[in-house]
């Protein structure tokens, strides 16, 4: 009876799939930026085997959203997930990114919640408010996704959630302090 038993769990055991997956809440840029302690534009040099789950890319810094380190010029590791599951990143060898991440443990890591695409992607706006700081002067602006047709919320700026609606803030706008208020910087988006 026992080994029958343990037959069936083992089968069963066998049979059944485990599926991970890595799920992100939308953000917008501003918000991804001002949360980051890395906002780089950056070449991708190489890529190694970190450890036994994750990559890490060593990328040229050539401009650095943020202030302080890494400088421009300079040859910095980001660590990422080996695999969509655990959230990587994949990065082209020899392409030039927007590579948005945190530091852990000392070290730079990202993952595909965060703002990591090809720079050439980025529109002319969302180029616009990081060469000239827009985003990050403006950290004290609250954006908030609202997921229902209700959008109760307290933040200053609102995407509603509808794809063109999302899409149009993340590339046309940012929240910005007017007065002792703050407001999208466009009012083409609509909720």
């Amino acid at each position: 009876m026992k080994v029958t038993w343990l037959c069936g769990v083992c089968l069963v055991s066998c049979l059944v799939k485990v599926s991970l997956s890595c799920s992100c809440f939308p953000i917008h840029l501003q918000t991804d930026v001002c949360n980051a302690d890395l906002a780089i534009k950056g070449t991708v040099l190489s890529v190694e085997d970190y450890d036994q789950y994750t990559l890490r890319y060593n990328v040229s810094v050539e401009k650095n959203f943020k202030t302080g380190m890494p400088t421009p010029n300079s040859v910095i590791s980001v660590l990422t997930g080996d695999n969509s599951a655990l959230c990587g990143v994949r990065y082209t060898i020899g392409e030039t990114y927007l590579i948005v991440g945190n530091t852990y443990m000392g070290e730079y890591r990202t993952n595909i919640c965060s703002w990591n695409l090809e720079f050439s992607a980025l529109s002319k706006f969302q180029l616009f408010a990081l060469n000239t700081k827009l985003y990050l002067n403006n950290c004290g602006c609250e954006i908030f996704h609202c997921y229902y047709e209700e959008c109760d919320s307290e933040a200053d700026c609102l995407i509603g959630r509808h794809g063109d609606n999302v899409f149009c803030y993340n590339v046309n706008a940012a929240c910005t302090k007017r007065g002792s208020n703050c407001s999208w910087t466009t009012n083409t988006c609509s909720l």
